[in-house]
Order: structure tokens, then C-alpha cells, then sequence
């Protein structure tokens, strides 16, 4: 007897899914074993026009939502796993799609060849141009694409030419939403998670089945293809709901949970959580070794992922930065009555430091000395008067100002307005970067070394903490950077101060620098 499959589509006032069942049941080799369940989603009389053609209605089961009512893509697909008659497979698409000749037949062998007793072959469908006319064939890989304001993993897809298809499917991390097979068992050992929405939605399947002992794999043959074309004759969900931005900010803070970056105590984010969340045959820190993912850091291979608009927004940053750091500046955001740079910079607080860099620099033979992110000099005064030259820089112009109006009988003592993120400082023997990294996020923080580097100084003096890694923030916010830990890899600094705690300030040759 042959295998029997169960395909789940969720159809948001799709006219085009009535077209992807009839072209399931014509291109499979065995139509009378598929068995389809629809969510279908839709606003009586406006959208009749979506329900034409019917094919095989026997084998065809329904859960019937007035649009009005829907709470997205997830939510839907849960709502039509509830349909699954106990078949042997199951089949994720969307309500979009087309067909190879004997898909079901090829896609149980290609399961069977994956090295895995639980694998799940998933990838981004190729592309077709509605009615029926289909895109070239290729084998298409997911990969990490970038993680967006509030740290969730965005993906992206590569094609390779058929020749180079691998003769059995490959391992990955990575899961389309759009097309997951898998045995059918998948259902219950790792139901479809009703309180997402739509970001996030597949690196979070991917971890729970990871974790739930599951194996995804690249198919390396074509199966099916999808239409990515914009279907302007319907809305899309975001675009009919008024609630959509609530429903997604609440799956954010979810994801953010199940993943690690932070947990929520909130009991409408974590509803029903132990179900959906993370499996235990899997620890999700193996999760992250395997896909090369550090949620937390936001780091893909150790490094962070470019966002290729990142050229073109540099003054919005640039401006955003400043205008987070003023405020903290005007506002007294650290409440210090001593400075304003925080209780770091009291007298108290650095009386170790204002003994050992003195003698650092002069054993260092520094005459020209770069402070990146000077603040108002509440203890470094003394220092800079022993220098041949001292070089001031803060992106605050406030604080620029009032500084050279302060020092201006110091004529050794220049000040400047500088994002240190942006600008490649003058040339000086050393750069010291003091309590300032520690207040960027992880790409800023790398692209600020990298034009210490440039800058053709010989050391970089700078704030490091002994803690083994790194997580992200936003511009403005704190934590205990490490600098010789991912995605910086600074080997130990030559010299160290210890300022207590975890905290160091560490010297470094500029070679050791990234570039």
C-alpha cells in the first residue's frame, strides 16, 4: 500500500490556492493517497472568485475564517494541523504553488536518503509565473541574511546549477516555511506555534525541530515551485487587520525568549510556551554550534552579518548616535553629580588608572595621544598636560565646545567633533577608548576598530571585560565587552590594568587590530 501524505496550506484571500490543489493532485503519481487541509481565510462575496475550481473536494478538508478573524500565517497553519487524519507524511506549503510529475513519490525517496531518523527536507521553493509557467531549476540553499532592530533572524537563499546538486540531500540549519516535509509525527512532537505571526517565524521552527531531535536537509532535486510575484488583486493580512502590529510585537518578544537573546516574564508573551517552545533531545547552545548562530551577540560565523544598506544609511546612524549620547550628556542620564561621564570617571574611581597610564604611555613612548570618546576630562586633565600633543574627541558638540573653551590655554590640547564609528582619527601614537565601545553594538564596535587601525596609531588603549563573549545592544545601552571574544578575537592585550571586577584596560598593537 502505498504512503499516504497530508499538505497543510494556510490561504489568506488567496484566489491562487483553488490552482496550487488542482496542480497537487494532477502532478502527483498517487492522488488518491494526498490528502489536503486548507485554513481558508476569506471575506464572503469579495472573495468568491477564490473558491471556482474545486478538485478531488472529497480529499480536501477545510477550516472556514472570516478575514476579520484571522491572527496570521501561524496561527493559521496551527488551526489546519488540527485537520491531519493520522496520515504517514506531512507536507507544509504555501497557498501559491506548482508541481513536478510524481512530486509525492520523489519527495518520500529524497526523505529517505537523508542520514537522520528524523529528517525534514525544507528549502525555499523555485520561482513560477502565474498561470503555469515555471522558472528555471536549481538546488536552493538557505543562509542568514541579517538579524533586524529587534534581533530577530532575517534569511536569505543562494541557487546552484542542477550539475552541482549533491547525489543526497545535505544537512542545514535553516528552514523554509513555505515547503517542510517530513514524516507525520512532526505534528505532534513539534506543533505549529499559534502565537507567532509572520517575522521570525521559520530560525524559530528551525531551533524547536533541531532541539526536538529533528535533521533539515536541502532537497537536491526541484519539487516545487512558488509564486513570489506581489498578487496585487489581494491584501495581504498586515494590510486588512488593524491589531497586526500588536500580534507581531508579541511574537517578537516570544522569539526572543525561545531563542535566548532575552526572557520575558510576561504571561501573555509565554502562553502555552512549554508546548511550543524548545524540544529537550537538543540543547539550544548545540543548536547554535551547529547553525553558527549567536542569537544573543547577533553573530552569524563569528562575525556580524553586513546589512548591505549600511553605506547608505551611515548619516541616519551617525545622527542617531549623536543624538542618543547628547542626551545622555545634557540630561545627566548617569546621574553623577562628580561628571557627567558617569560613575567611571570620578576621581575616586580612576586613582588606579591615573597612576598606571602615565606610566604606560611613557613606557609605550606616546608623545601623541587620541581619546576616543573624551567625555568632559573629568580625570584626565593631569594626563593630557604631560603629552606633547593630546587629542580630544567626543561626538557630543556640546560637549566639544565647552571643552575648548575651557582648555584654550592648553594649546597642546585640540579637541574635535568625531563619531568614532565613522571617522578615521589623526594619526597618533596611541588611541585610548575608555568606558565607550562598551556603550555600542557589536558592529559599530567592530567598524570603530577597524578605523583605529587606519588611523596608523601604534596601540590602541581600551576597555575590555574577562567574560567570554558578547551580546548586542543598542547605541546608548552597556554591557561588559570583551574584546579578545567573538566577533572581535583580539588576542590578550600585551598590557592590562585591573579596574575591578571583570573590568580591564587592556593594550594592544594596532596590528592586532581587525582591518
Amino acid at each position: 500500500m502505498q504512503p499516504t501524505i497530508f499538505v497543510s496550506i494556510a490561504s489568506y484571500r488567496d484566489p491562487d490556492c483553488q490552482n496550487t490543489v488542482r496542480d497537487l493532485f494532477e502532478k502527483a503519481t498517487y492522488p488518491d493517497r494526498v490528502f489536503i487541509g486548507i485554513c481558508w481565510q476569506f471575506v464572503p462575496v469579495e472573495d468568491d472568485d477564490c473558491f471556482v475550481l474545486k478538485t478531488r473536494p472529497e480529499q480536501v478538508r477545510t477550516i472556514e475564517v472570516h478575514a476579520s478573524e484571522s491572527k496570521g500565517a501561524c496561527w493559521a497553519r496551527h488551526k489546519v494541523q488540527s485537520l491531519w487524519r493520522g496520515e504517514d507524511y506531512y507536507l507544509q506549503i504555501d497557498s501559491h504553488m506548482r508541481f513536478v510529475q510524481g512530486w509525492d513519490e520523489k519527495m518520500i525517496a529524497m526523505l529517505g536518503q537523508c542520514d537522520s531518523p528524523k529528517p525534514v527536507l525544507s528549502t525555499y521553493p523555485l520561482q513560477f509565473t502565474p498561470p503555469d509557467t515555471l522558472g528555471q531549476d536549481g538546488v536552493i540553499t538557505i543562509y542568514p541574511k541579517e538579524f533586524d532592530d529587534f534581533g530577530v533572524l532575517t534569511q536569505r537563499s543562494e541557487v546552484a546549477s542542477m550539475k552541482d546538486a549533491p547525489p543526497v540531500p545535505r544537512k542545514n540549519a535553516f528552514i523554509g516555511a513555505g515547503w517542510v516535509f517530513a514524516k507525520a509525527s512532526v505534528i505532534e512532537e513539534v506543533p505549529y506555534d499559534p502565537y507567532l505571526y509572520f517575522e521570525g517565524e521559520e530560525i524559530t521552527l528551525a531551533a524547536r525541530l533541531w532541539t526536538s531531535g529533528w535533521d533539515i536537509f536541502v532537497p537536491n532535486a526541484v519539487i516545487a515551485y512558488h509564486d513570489y510575484g506581489r498578487r496585487p488583486e489581494r491584501p495581504r493580512h498586515w494590510k486588512d487587520q488593524t491589531d497586526w502590529a500588536a500580534l507581531n510585537q508579541r511574537a517578537r518578544t516570544r522569539i526572543r525568549h525561545i531563542l535566548g537573546i532575552d526572557r520575558s516574564g510576561l504571561v501573555d508573551d509565554l502562553a502555552e510556551i512549554e508546548k511550543y517552545g524548545l524540544g529537550s533531545a537538543r540543547s539550544l547552545a548545540a543548536f547554535e554550534a551547529f547553525s553558527e548562530v549567536d542569537f544573543r551577540a547577533r553573530l552569524y560565523q563569528g562575525k556580524p552579518l553586513p546589512k548591505p544598506d549600511l553605506a547608505a544609511d551611515q548619516p541616519a546612524q551617525i545622527a542617531a548616535r549623536s543624538a542618543v549620547f547628547t542626551q545622555i550628556w545634557r540630561d545627566n542620564l548617569w546621574r553623577n553629580e562628580e561628571t557627567r561621564s558617569g560613575g567611571g570617571s570620578t576621581l575616586a574611581a580612576t586613582a588606579p588608572l591615573r597612576e598606571w597610564l602615565p606610566r604606560t604611555l611613557d613606557f609605550l613612548g606616546v608623545e601623541i595621544l587620541a581619546d576616543a570618546g573624551c567625555g568632559d576630562m573629568n580625570w584626565s586633565k593631569e594626563m593630557a598636560a604631560a603629552l606633547r600633543i593630546y587629542m580630544g574627541f567626543d561626538i557630543v558638540p556640546e560637549l566639544v565646545a565647552s571643552l575648548r573653551n575651557g582648555m584654550k590655554a592648553q594649546t597642546h590640547c585640540l579637541f574635535g567633533e568625531a563619531d568614532i564609528v565613522t571617522t578615521t582619527l589623526p594619526r597618533a601614537d596611541a588611541i585610548l577608548c575608555r568606558d565607550v565601545l562598551t556603550h555600542l553594538p557589536l558592529d559599530a564596535v567592530l567598524m570603530a576598530l577597524k578605523r583605529f587601525r587606519q588611523s596608523g596609531a601604534r596601540h590602541l588603549i581600551a576597555t575590555t571585560n574577562a567574560t567570554g563573549r558578547n551580546a548586542w545592544i543598542r547605541s546608548g545601552g552597556w554591557q561588559a565587552l570583551d574584546l579578545t571574544a567573538a566577533p572581535f578575537n583580539l588576542p590578550p592585550p600585551q598590557l592590562v590594568l585591573d579596574e575591578g571586577g571583570f573590568k580591564r584596560l587592556g593594550v594592544w598593537s594596532a596590528k592586532d587590530l581587525p582591518q
